[in-house]
């Protein structure tokens, strides 16, 4: 048979509770309360990810198809996320033809609409990142 050795148990001593403190000041904020229609809140909840494309379209008002993919730097994805944003309605689509582009596609341009607005104006109130 073995003996163990160092078998001696150790005091167990209650550890004391150290207080945390923060380095900086706290302040304490008001809560404001936020009237909110419940389909925009769903569709910043469920859609996050289609928030950087609203951002885009928000800040250059009106880009046509291919710009917007370049500017997000996003193609395949780029592309489904503008699918789903104009299935929920928040970005509109319009096809111009221009006169001097000769033969080809006419181009798409996409525009916010007034419920994307309103989901990249919760966006910033709430502090979503950018």
């Amino acid at each position: 048979m073995s003996a163990r050795r160092n078998s001696k148990t150790k005091k167990e001593t209650p550890k004391e509770s150290k207080e945390i403190k923060p380095t900086k000041e706290i302040k304490e904020t008001k809560s404001v309360p936020l009237t909110v229609e419940l389909n925009i809140l769903k569709v910043l909840i469920n859609e996050r990810p289609l928030i950087p494309l609203l951002r885009v379209l928000k800040k250059n008002k009106e880009l046509h198809t291919r710009e917007l993919l370049i500017t997000m730097g996003s193609w395949g994805y780029g592309q489904s996320l503008m699918k789903r944003a104009t299935n929920l309605g928040l970005i509109e689509r319009k096809v111009k033809k221009e006169k001097s582009r000769g033969r080809g596609k006419p181009r798409i341009y996409n525009a916010l609409t007034n419920k994307g607005r309103e989901v990249v104006k919760l966006a910033d109130r709430i502090g979503y990142e950018k």
